[in-house]
């Protein structure tokens, strides 16, 4: 297991579906990813959140909410019918060290209808 790139690969992947009327009033947060740490065990020192891909037109950002969760906000309007996917990812740091990222998929599909 000395591979770098198996020490970078997510951890975690999951996927997300969301469904969003046209047009939808922005900035708007679609999503949330966080840690939690086990009982009886500590947490990571930091976290370090970001948008991995699917994001070429900038309609999204993804800011920090507090010490332990991101948020996944919606910048620019969407009008219908479309879909968008867009990966978002968190990495876990302990004394500076690299420990794991976890990476999400939220795919969005947007009505063409505003509600």
């Amino acid at each position: 297991m000395d591979s770098r790139s198996c020490h970078v690969s997510p951890k975690t992947v999951s996927f997300h579906y969301l469904s969003l009327p046209s047009n939808l009033k922005t900035p708007a947060t679609l999503f949330r990813m966080a840690t939690a740490a086990a009982p009886g065990r500590t947490g990571p020192d930091s976290l370090r959140f970001g948008i991995a891909g699917g994001n070429s037109r900038g309609i999204f950002v993804m800011q920090r909410s507090d010490r332990q969760t991101g948020e996944l906000i919606l910048v620019q309007q969407l009008r219908g019918p479309q879909e968008v996917s867009v990966d978002v990812e968190m990495s876990e740091y302990v004394d500076r060290s690299f420990q794991a990222k976890h990476v999400a998929r939220v795919h969005v599909l947007v009505s063409p209808y505003n509600f």
